[in-house]
């Protein structure tokens, strides 16, 4: 662990935070972490968060322990808890993991970095199970050692350890720790292949979990290599907007780099990979629908659409409020991110000379709405005010935004449109702090 710190120094400085289910190989990571850091090897703010999924009865319990042992090593815990409703035909597995990494990266602060402990036993069984589905190299890449995660990073740091090493570990240090009994059950593909298949593979091999994580590591080397390829033509295709494709420069290339490029734009956006099928409907439905359709193609909760010779990608979002809204005034506290539906988050910076004029707000809250029909705005530079559907229409916002974009309001005036512009008044000049307000997408969701 001191060695990966070491290697790892940068990415300490804005806090780690370890991803702690109260099993035995977050446990260890805890404490190798806590042991660094009595030791004074490594100064660094440590604090740990707890998702209690609530589909196990000892689900309280098990929360209970984590706040025991975070306790007596004086860490910081947050427990998180979920009420989940997998869609129909959803795997409960699958949606409970994509919920969980929903709720490390909302909570996650900027530049902090994330710990999972992954093992290099869990990357063999991912290589296969990906192996079985079919995929691709960047599927049999399996688990990334690092990768960016939504405003911060995420790492794993015992990926390169086996499970083995882990257990030793743990009864060195006498450690206690959670048996989660859903692992043992063999209904589910990861725990088929890790009670049943691997023992029988190391029968052959040994050290097949070696061999398998160092093929895993050949592919990620293959991807990166590829992914460096394929981006000059992503370029190439992408528009001005910077994240919207032009149809007539992706019509020039190859059938196979349509699909590498589509699969690097996806990534780029955070967004999940259709499959192969989808992505030659996908492909067929956006290249030769004639030019004044507009197609349409989704999977995943995320559409693809065509509109005036360009690709957008939208993320099938309902218009939600949030926790901390009172339901009468719909208010958001700027200081406090804006999730407005599954992926999108809206955040506010205090900026000199910029935004929307800080001393004008009331305890630094906007009222958020969306547009009934009716709305005018005088953006600031512009001559008199206009109705809103005009100035959206001049921007070429397709009809599918408008829908989705909030409106800020200071009481009943209408203050700033999205992240598009700010209304006349409302403007900090340069000796003035003002709000600056951007969308982002919580990118990068996918935990592999």
């Amino acid at each position: 662990m001191s060695q990966w710190l070491d290697e790892n120094v940068v990415l300490q400085q804005a806090g780690v935070v370890v991803a702690y289910s109260g099993g035995r190989d977050s446990h260890v990571l805890l404490h190798a972490l806590w042991q660094q850091r009595l030791l004074q090897s490594f100064a660094f703010e440590l604090s740990a968060i707890h998702v209690n999924h609530g589909l196990q009865p000892e689900a309280k319990d098990w929360a209970r322990h984590c706040a025991e042992i975070c306790q007596s090593y004086d860490i910081p815990l947050q427990v998180v808890d979920l009420q989940l409703n997998p869609p129909p035909g959803e795997s409960v597995e699958n949606y409970a993991r994509e919920q969980r990494y929903l709720a490390f990266a909302k909570r996650l602060k900027p530049e902090a970095l994330l710990l999972t402990a992954h093992n290099r036993d869990d990357q063999a069984e991912t290589f296969v199970l990906q192996l079985i589905r079919g995929a691709g190299i960047k599927g049999l890449a399996a688990i990334a050692p690092s990768k960016s995660f939504a405003k911060g990073q995420l790492a794993r740091p015992l990926l390169s350890i086996s499970r083995a090493q882990i257990t030793e570990y743990a009864k060195h240090f006498q450690l206690s720790w959670i048996e989660d009994k859903s692992n043992d059950l063999l209904r589910f593909r990861r725990n088929f292949l890790r009670h049943q298949v691997m023992p029988l593979l190391k029968t052959v091999n040994p050290s097949v979990d070696a061999c398998i994580a160092r093929s895993a590591k050949h592919c990620r080397e293959t991807q990166e290599l590829l992914d460096e390829y394929i981006q000059q033509d992503f370029q190439r295709c992408l528009s001005e907007k910077s994240d919207t494709l032009d149809v007539a420069a992706l019509k020039a290339l190859s059938g196979l780099k349509q699909q590498y490029v589509l699969r690097y734009w996806f990534e780029c956006q955070g967004v999940p990979f259709p499959s192969s099928r989808k992505l030659q409907h996908i492909i067929h439905q956006m290249l030769t629908a004639s030019e004044d359709a507009t197609p349409c193609v989704e999977w995943a909760n995320i559409a693809v659409r065509r509109h005036k010779g360009q690709l957008y990608l939208q993320h099938l979002t309902h218009k939600v409020d949030l926790p901390f809204f009172k339901q009468k005034d719909k208010l958001w506290n700027l200081n406090l991110p804006l999730p407005l539906g599954e992926g999108e988050v809206w955040q506010a910076n205090l900026v000199q000379g910029k935004g929307i004029k800080a001393s004008k707000l009331s305890h630094n809250t906007l009222r958020i709405a969306y547009r009934q029909g009716g709305e005018r705005c005088k953006p600031v530079g512009r001559m008199g005010s206009r109705p809103l559907k005009k100035l959206l229409q001049e921007l070429a916002i397709p009809h599918w935004e408008r829908a989705q974009l909030p409106l800020f309001y200071h009481e009943d005036e209408l203050v700033g449109v999205g992240d598009l512009f700010i209304c006349e008044g409302w403007q900090a000049s340069s000796e003035e702090q003002g709000w600056v307000i951007k969308k982002s997408l919580l990118a990068c969701l996918q935990p592999w």
